[in-house]
């Protein structure tokens, strides 16, 4: 019989005795990391990470009330309160560990009216979410309890990327990767014309770009490098014009250097998307990489929602090659000259490709 399969019959009998095993209120502790580079390494290194569809929801009534660290976002209060849920849910892709078709599973969630916060486990029935268990007192827990440590995936295109797993879609071995280069595909090469229009249209006269669900967790997840090169990709070599427009668009406002991403949008056409969006966000990006060349080069390099500068020297190497695979050209120039100063940096790849 399967480890965690024993694990989850165990969990059950616990339940039933409860003297002699604790109840799972008294067994799992809740768990809120204050930096989110110890939040990231507990998902990546999670034993079990499954994309599961949510089938029940159950509050038993633990509630505990824990410190919040304050570098967490959120309510501005030193403590929050939390309830244990219990859910059920069908398993529908499995990336790490060994369990059968359906899970149960814990995690302590934001009490409702008390507080709110960024990233909630919304596990609404019918909901998809990826999710990251460790075991704990016998039970399965999320690796993380506040904020959500889960990635929910959108219905309109789960049936997409479900069938692109299932192709053997070639990304290399770490699960992460795959499941980050197939949600791209699957969302932006099923993106309907009317769809993107719903997106970048706000209230009234205003447009805004279009945004990733859960997408500072994706970067963090597989690293900046991964994702930025994924949507380059997708920018400049999808089939679907609206995919290609609203790929184009986050990774130029996400990513260091890519004004000519907003050029590709504009020669994707979308029917019902103005000029004037795109022009706005052109300009927004020419101006902000004038100054990013001179901070380049005076080593004053941003972080621009990644590893910065003064962080380990494999993340300095890794956000000077974001740097360097930058479209514009100015950028990319820039990067190679300082990576070449660099121990860490001085051969990186994306300096000998052009």
């Amino acid at each position: 019989m399967p480890p965690i399969r024993v694990l989850l019959i165990t969990g059950t009998l616990c339940e039933l005795l409860s003297a002699a095993c604790g109840s799972p209120g008294r067994s799992i502790r809740p768990v809120i990391y204050a930096r989110d580079d110890q939040e990231a390494l507990a998902m990546r290194s999670a034993p079990v990470i499954l994309l599961v569809k949510i089938t029940a929801v159950k509050l038993p009534g633990d509630m505990r009330t824990i410190a919040k660290p304050p570098e967490v976002g959120g309510p501005m209060t030193p403590t929050v309160a939390l309830y244990l849920a219990r859910i059920r849910a069908d398993v529908l892709l499995k990336l790490r560990g060994s369990v059968g078709n359906s899970v149960e599973f814990y995690s302590w969630v934001w009490a409702s009216g008390k507080h709110g916060g960024p990233r909630l486990f919304h596990a609404t029935p019918g909901s998809s979410h990826v999710i990251f268990l460790r075991q704990d007192g016998g039970y399965l827990h999320t690796v993380g309890d506040y904020p959500a440590y889960d990635l929910e995936i959108s219905s309109r295109w789960l049936a997409r990327l479900l069938s692109a797993w299932d192709s053997r879609y070639d990304i290399g071995a770490d699960p992460l990767e795959r499941l980050v280069a197939l949600w791209f595909r699957a969302e932006f090469g099923g993106l309907s014309n009317s769809q993107l229009r719903e997106s970048v249209s706000g209230e009234g006269p205003v447009q805004r770009g279009y945004y990733v669900r859960d997408f500072p967790d994706l970067v963090r997840l597989v690293g900046p490098l991964f994702v930025a090169t994924q949507l380059d990709d997708i920018c400049r070599h999808s089939t679907s014009p609206s995919g290609r427009f609203a790929a184009c668009f986050v990774t130029g406002l996400e990513f260091p250097g890519r004004c000519e991403a907003y050029d590709i949008a504009r020669e994707a056409r979308v029917e019902g998307i103005g000029d004037g969006l795109v022009a706005s966000a052109f300009r927004s990006c020419e101006a902000q990489s004038r100054g990013l060349v001179s901070a380049i080069r005076s080593g004053a390099l941003p972080s621009r929602g990644f590893y910065g500068w003064s962080l380990t020297p494999e993340h300095r190497r890794e956000a000077m090659r974001v740097y360097a695979s930058a479209m514009d050209l100015p950028v990319h120039l820039a990067a190679c000259e300082v990576a070449a100063t660099m121990a860490e940096a001085r051969d990186i790849p994306e300096c000998s490709v052009r």
